[in-house]
């Protein structure tokens, strides 16, 4: 039974400047073998009695070395890596105790080994841990006598519980399941007496700090010793400082001090994320043990809709990192990098980050803490079947105490979830947050994401609640809207992998993988869309669909941000995911950088603490018509905003003002999302069709802005416009050489829609397979319907009442309105497309022009352009089309009678 320390106040003195041992860093040259069958733990075949054959270099990865099996599959759904392995691999290598260690406690530290890792002294076992999300750590003083030894280490990287095949600690689909030691390697050397645990729990009310620590005495009866405590503020300024003489007992003791940082404290939070370093020594018999860490005074709490931070309601703005490293394979322990990856997504205007179903490093916190970024930690937990297996259960109990006794410091670490979209017995999950919330209640808790919301949750990230859905994956033409009635539950809410709207992939991108993987999945999708013929139009695409994807993301953002009642969202994604199927759902490629899509100043204006906020009921108007946007702000700023005039401006697509006005507001408190007044724009002086844009700005630096179509009002399109809606009718129409606008009856082919394809193709193969609208915007088919290259919101009525046609066999032409087909199968897909048909000219428009005209006023605009341009001289189509190639695109059912007749003929010829 531990003895606890007794703190003896007024004896002895304190004995400083002591020397501590330097540790042994154990980066480098390892020896190094494969072990396939697992033999190397059993009796005749154990290799920690061998000396190792081959040689890798550590930290590092199997894969890195070049080790494992070489592969050379293409895998469509995720990276490929070059060399695989699963199994028992060996590292060894000597290691020279000093003289001055004898009498230390050793201990070896290795950071991020995947997965189980079993340690042996010259062939003897030493200790077997298995650690996902912390560093292993092995106390080795009875085996590390001063001179040399052979240290050897087994990683074995086989999944130890049933763990599905998806959660991101161990998933192949984005970290992929490495073999390694990827992190900080080293043997240390401490006094007999010496720190083992240091935690920091701060009180911004009383402003102090309460230090509890744990010490190792070596089981020393009344060792005499002294222990110093300094807290320094960001300039190094000290503010508190305490030394205690204490005497120490049994062999294992804990104690807590209480330090005052006097009368003004600074917090910690996303604007200001002022940190405090906290220095511990031990002094005890001539020796010294320290410790350094950070901390930040911040205090978080369960609020009514919010979490609250230092007693004020925050919102979080968040994206998901889902453990891709596509140059290593593994996750970074580099603080440079996290530096790279979060500084990125700051630029963004996002101020959380979501880590599913896994746990970073020590590098992850460190940089959030000093960017004031909040993270959702997670264990690498997404199982259907929890409560199966007690064996896994320990193993998530004692992963997720290891998570908050290592980072549990962490001022940016504010919320703690077991894992994504579990399901099966919610009461074991709910048994652990119960147990973490006893455990560190610096930090809110929640069972999992998605799927059930259990009694002890104190928020709940999902997709729905018990009251409808709360996430938002797409826009509607309206923004009047919000998720407030789904939203209003007993725990704040967190909108669930928000987004995931696909767009095509960037080819450009395949030379950037220079590492352990290869996107040969890249490569199948480029090969595919080249042997059919539109390898030119790679780039088109990606910006067409990624275009999409930016406008999508705009609505998605905005309507939570109009969600009084929500707690926040975490997108999915800001940057690309390139497994389960190959998810090109970011705005910011697998490296976190950019596609060039769009800005992060311009991602800012609906991406922010403070963001602009429009409600209208639609896009498109006539000229009779008034807009009447309701203006409202979302303020979650560092501070009020003062009482001014918001500046508000309606424009055409060359600039020009149209009409513009201002709107006074009062002072705006923090903390919420507050009404701003409705601004009325007549348009009755527009006469030209076309977009036009309404700008607001506040404040001299926030702005935002949403286009509108103003169409005036004017005949029937369809008066002057002939259609044929049969293919054999248009057929002896073109042979006369006549002029034919084909419009079938009935859609052909696949039914369009809108929206991108949701989160990828492969992974959901839902109708109807497109993953955007690539638009040839400079045809002077679209002279009085101005539109983009991609589909924007006059588009929306269109495709969702159009078709696409197969014109894959159609080698020699592009169509006009192309819908983008799945890069798994990149077939030409076709809306509308002019030819030259024999003596005739033909347009072909699939198109719904029936149902509801009155109230499709876009539809109705395209039609009146499409009627000028065939009325216009402009109309000469330059590629000619034989009629058997239109008659096998528009009659498929007469041409495989033909088709069926033909092979049969070969066959017979071939005495088949």
């Amino acid at each position: 039974m531990r003895k606890i320390i007794n703190i003896l106040m007024g004896l002895g003195f304190f004995i400083g400047g002591f020397a501590q041992e330097k540790p042994i860093e154990l980066s480098g040259l390892w020896r190094f073998q494969l072990d396939p069958m697992g033999f190397g733990k059993t009796p005749g075949s154990e290799l920690y009695l061998s000396k190792l054959t081959e040689n890798i270099v550590l930290p590092g990865s199997m894969d890195e070395s070049g080790k494992g099996i070489p592969n050379i599959v293409a895998h469509v759904d995720r990276l490929s890596r070059k060399f695989e392995y699963c199994g028992q691999a060996w590292y060894q290598r000597e290691v020279e105790i000093p003289d001055t260690w004898q009498g230390k406690e050793i201990i070896l530290t290795l950071e991020r080994c995947h997965w189980e890792t079993s340690v042996y002294v010259d062939g003897v076992p030493a200790g077997c841990d298995e650690r996902l999300s912390t560093p292993n750590r092995f106390v080795l003083t009875e085996q590390l006598s001063p001179g040399l030894h052979t240290l050897t280490i087994c990683v074995d990287n086989r999944l130890k519980y049933p763990m599905d095949q998806w959660a991101h600690g161990t998933t192949e689909y984005t970290q992929t399941n490495w073999n390694g030691i990827v992190g900080e390697m080293k043997l240390e050397a401490k006094p007999a007496c010496h720190l083992t645990d240091v935690q920091v729990e701060p009180d911004i009310q009383a402003k102090n700090v309460r230090v509890r620590m744990a010490f190792h005495t070596g089981g020393k009866e009344n060792g005499k010793g002294n222990l110093r405590l300094t807290v320094k503020d960001q300039t190094g300024k000290k503010v508190a400082e305490s030394t205690t003489p204490v005497v120490l007992h049994g062999k294992d003791g804990k104690m807590e001090q209480t330090l005052s940082l006097g009368k003004t404290i600074a917090l910690w939070d996303e604007f200001s994320p002022a940190l405090y370093t906290l220095d511990v020594s031990l002094s005890s018999e001539g020796e010294e043990d320290s410790r350094s860490l950070r901390f930040g005074m911040r205090k978080v709490e369960q609020g009514k809709h919010h979490i609250r931070l230092n007693n004020r309601d925050i919102h979080l703005r968040g994206v998901l990192d889902c453990a891709v490293f596509p140059l290593t394979g593994y996750p970074s322990t580099n603080p440079k990098d996290w530096r790279r990856i979060m500084t990125t997504v700051k630029e963004y205007g996002f101020n959380h980050i979501r880590f599913h179903s896994w746990c970073p490093p020590e590098a992850a916190f460190t940089v959030a803490d000093e960017l004031g970024m909040y993270l959702q930690v997670e264990l690498p937990m997404w199982i259907k079947d929890v409560g199966k297996y007690p064996a896994r259960r320990d193993f998530f109990e004692r992963e997720m105490y290891a998570i908050l006794k290592e980072y549990g410091n962490h001022p940016s670490f504010l919320l703690f979830c077991n894992g994504n979209e579990n399901e099966g017995d919610f009461a074991v999950l709910e048994d652990l947050i119960k147990k973490g919330q006893a455990y560190d209640n610096r930090h809110l808790y929640s069972a999992s994401t998605a799927r059930t919301h259990v009694k002890a949750d104190q928020y709940y990230t999902s997709h729905v609640t018990e009251k409808g859905g709360i996430t938002v994956y797409e826009g509607i033409p309206s923004t009047d809207w919000d998720k407030n009635q789904t939203s209003d539950i007993d725990v704040p809410v967190i909108a669930h992998e928000t987004g995931q709207r696909c767009m095509y992939p960037n080819f450009k991108e395949i030379k950037k993988y220079t590492g352990v993987l290869e996107p040969r999945n890249f490569k199948v999708f480029q090969e595919r869309l080249t042997k059919n013929g539109m390898l030119h139009q790679a780039d088109e695409f990606l910006q067409a669909t990624g275009a999409h994807t930016v406008l999508q993301y705009k609505e998605v953002n905005e309507s939570l941000l109009r969600t009084s009642k929500s707690g926040g969202f975490q997108l999915l994604g800001l940057s690309d995911f390139p497994g389960q199927g190959s998810a090109f759902v970011g705005i910011l490629d697998a490296f976190w950088e950019s596609k060039g899509l769009v800005s992060p100043e311009k991602f800012r204006e609906s991406c922010a603490p403070v963001v602009l906020l429009a409600r209208f009921s639609k896009r498109i108007y006539t000229e009779k018509e008034t807009f009447r946007p309701r203006m409202a702000i979302y303020q979650f700023g560092d501070k009020d905003l003062k009482s001014g005039k918001m500046n508000w401006q309606l424009t055409d697509e060359e600039g020009r003002v149209i009409a513009k006005g201002k709107l006074a507001h009062a002072t705006l408190k923090v903390g919420q999302v507050d009404s701003l007044g409705e601004v009325n724009v007549p348009l009755s002086a527009i006469r030209k069709a076309g977009k036009y844009t309404f700008r607001a700005e506040i404040a001299g630096h926030i702005r935002n802005e949403w286009d509108i179509w103003v169409y005036p009002t004017a005949g029937d399109p369809m008066k002057n416009l002939k259609l044929t809606r049969n293919w054999r009718e248009a057929k002896a129409l073109l042979e006369k050489g006549e002029t034919v606008c084909y419009v079938p009856e009935n859609i052909l082919g696949r039914k369009t829609i809108f929206a991108s394809h949701f989160w990828n193709p492969i992974m959901f193969n839902w109708d109807p397979m497109i993953v955007g609208t690539s638009i040839h915007n400079q045809h002077p088919v679209f002279r009085d319907f101005p539109t983009s290259y991609y589909a924007d919101w006059q588009w929306w009525d269109i495709l969702n009442n159009a078709g696409a046609v197969d014109m894959t066999e159609l080698a020699e032409l592009t169509p006009i309105i192309q819908s983008v087909d799945t890069y798994e199968y990149n077939r030409k897909l076709g809306i509308a497309f002019e030819a030259q048909v024999g003596k005739g000219k033909l347009f072909f428009l699939n198109l719904d022009v029936s149902k509801k005209m009155s109230e499709r006023p876009a539809t109705k605009q395209l039609l009146r352009s499409i009627t000028e341009y065939l009325h216009s001289e402009d109309f000469k189509p330059a590629t000619t089309i034989p009629m058997h190639k239109l008659d096998a695109l528009f009659m498929p059912d007469a041409t495989k009678g033909k088709k069926a007749q033909s092979n049969a003929a070969i066959q017979q010829l071939l005495n088949q």
